[in-house]
């Protein structure tokens, strides 16, 4: 069909709904559905048409009406719409974002296996020292349990609410600042790995760091990804302004970042409250404090994998938002 007898039969139903806002749910969900249908026909007849623009401004318009209509639960919609949509719709620069960590983690673990002097440069004389020693006395995990757990908690929340948040703003730079400083926080967890592998602990590496590492970790993956979101957001502004497009990549990042800080406090109470009763490792004679170190390291997996990756993208799947459809990734 040609652009012109495309637009022609269409031009009506287009300034219908442009004209009048609908106060019947079901009559505003049908306008989407039909208006996303035109949009998917025009990008695929006419990719380089700026019917797609009005098409797209219409679909947006439509969306929002959609979602207007609804009774207003911020805060829940934030948890089961909101932000796992936001993901689900990035999810290539999710999984881009999990690849630069486990690709810089697995750098750090090597790096520390060739040159064994690489470890101290990374982590410091001193706590290199006193994780050995700690090995020795048969506590290898023994620096979760040195401290108070309350100001424990509050020291590790504070701090990894910083390092998220510098992660996060410096995508500014064209999201190359959120990378390297992953790339930072990687090296050190994958020599910091090393030195248990090393010492023949590393299964009880991977499950007692894995109680609080999981959750902390994936938010540092997650706090990237906002960076990159950002950083691309105003490289690659598609149909949109570079401000407007940054302005919306802004606002998803800042949101994804938020959707960390309670995944950071879990974590943060885990380590300190959790985490110390693995200090000595997995013990074969106490079986059931070791059951119970197992199933929270398997419910937070089950958590990541879960939430982040598979509900995201169902989300995603059954909220086809328009706006996502400019963005090149």
């Amino acid at each position: 069909m040609r652009e012109s007898t495309f637009i022609d039969r269409n031009r009506s139903k287009w300034k219908e709904m442009e004209d009048f806002e609908k106060t019947d749910p079901d009559e505003t969900a049908s306008d989407f559905v039909e208006i996303i249908s035109d949009l998917s026909y025009a990008q695929t007849r006419y990719p380089h048409s700026k019917i797609n623009s009005y098409l797209n401004h219409l679909a947006v318009t439509a969306y929002r009406a959609v979602y207007r209509n609804k009774k207003p639960q911020p805060l829940l919609e934030f948890w089961k719409t909101t932000f796992p949509l936001i993901l689900g719709e990035n999810r290539r620069i999710l999984w881009l974002a999990s690849a630069f960590f486990l690709a810089f983690c697995t750098l750090g673990a090597v790096c520390a296996d060739f040159e064994p002097e690489f470890v101290e440069s990374v982590m410091g004389r001193e706590y290199i020292a006193m994780t050995e020693e700690n090995i020795a006395k048969g506590e290898p995990f023994g620096v979760y349990a040195k401290e108070e757990p309350f100001k424990m908690f509050l020291s590790i929340l504070a701090n990894n609410l910083f390092v998220g948040l510098l992660v996060f703003i410096s995508g500014i730079f064209m999201g190359i600042g959120s990378v390297y400083h992953t790339f930072k926080n990687a090296i050190m967890v994958g020599s910091f790995f090393h030195i248990f592998f090393r010492a023949h602990l590393g299964l009880n590496a991977l499950v007692v760091i894995g109680l609080h590492g999981t959750l902390e970790l994936m938010s540092l993956v997650l706090e990237c990804m906002a960076g990159m979101i950002l950083g691309l957001s105003a490289l690659f502004p598609g149909t949109l302004t570079r401000r407007q497009a940054f302005r919306k990549g802004l606002n998803q990042a800042a949101l994804i970042y938020i959707g960390t800080i309670p995944f950071t406090l879990i974590a943060a109470f885990i380590e300190s409250y959790v985490t110390r009763y693995g200090s000595d490792g997995l013990r074969s004679d106490n079986p059931m404090l070791t059951l119970l170190l197992l199933l929270v390291f398997l419910l937070s997996w089950v958590i990541l994998i879960w939430y982040f990756f598979i509900y995201s993208r169902r989300v995603a799947r059954r909220n086809p938002n328009p706006e996502y459809r400019n963005k090149p990734w």
